[in-house]
């Protein structure tokens, strides 16, 4: 059933986030306020003719949007260039899954989740715009994949609980790439001091 994962994640990472945060936390109370709208708005939609857009996409964007108004011209320019690629490589992927889905070796979800984040990884160094830059192509990508389909007469509502499935799946491997990441910069690190107290040890021996 769609919208089983993006619900449950939601949930899980509400619930964390709630009780094992610290209230000192900044952004905190932002953070859970913004991820409830979402789950109600995600059962919600707005038609514009013949296009229909889920609520809550809508909604992420305008909140990204305001979030990263403060930033410089150059590091927006550097997100919009970011987010468009993103924007026509999902819009690309679906539009290849649809027209010619017979190279597709597993689940479309899977796939798209391997190349994005692969994408991302190259484009990106911080993991926050990393997410934001995600976020905004996935909400741009489907949205034009939409206008796209409704533009020959195929039905496609925008955003939809499938869509939420997948921006949770592509969102979290990120995140989990990431706790990688720190992961083997810690190891690393410990590996470099101990190292590093190893030979201390032996030419105060000498």
């Amino acid at each position: 059933m769609d919208g089983i994962l993006f619900y449950w994640m939601s949930w899980i990472v509400w619930v964390i986030v709630m009780f094992f945060i610290p209230k000192t936390v900044p952004f905190r109370f932002d953070f859970l306020f913004h991820l409830l709208a979402v789950m109600v708005l995600a059962g919600y939609k707005l038609e514009v003719s013949l296009l229909s857009v889920q609520l809550s996409g809508l909604y992420l964007l305008l909140i990204l949007c305001v979030y990263i108004r403060k930033l410089s011209i150059i590091k927006l320019m550097e997100l919009f260039c970011g987010s468009l690629i993103i924007t026509l490589a999902y819009a690309s992927f679906q539009l290849f899954s649809l027209l010619d889905p017979i190279w597709l070796i597993m689940k479309p979800s899977y796939l798209m989740c391997i190349f994005l984040n692969y994408l991302i990884l190259l484009l990106f160094k911080n993991w926050k715009h990393r997410l934001f830059v995600l976020l905004i192509g996935l909400i741009m990508g489907d949205i034009i994949y939409s206008g796209l389909l409704v533009y020959h007469s195929l039905p496609y509502a925008a955003l939809t609980y499938a869509w939420h499935d997948d921006a949770v799946l592509i969102l979290g491997s990120n995140i989990l790439w990431r706790i990688l990441e720190l992961v083997g910069q810690y190891i690393y690190l410990s590996s470099q001091s101990r190292v590093i107290s190893k030979q201390r040890k032996e030419n105060f021996n000498q």
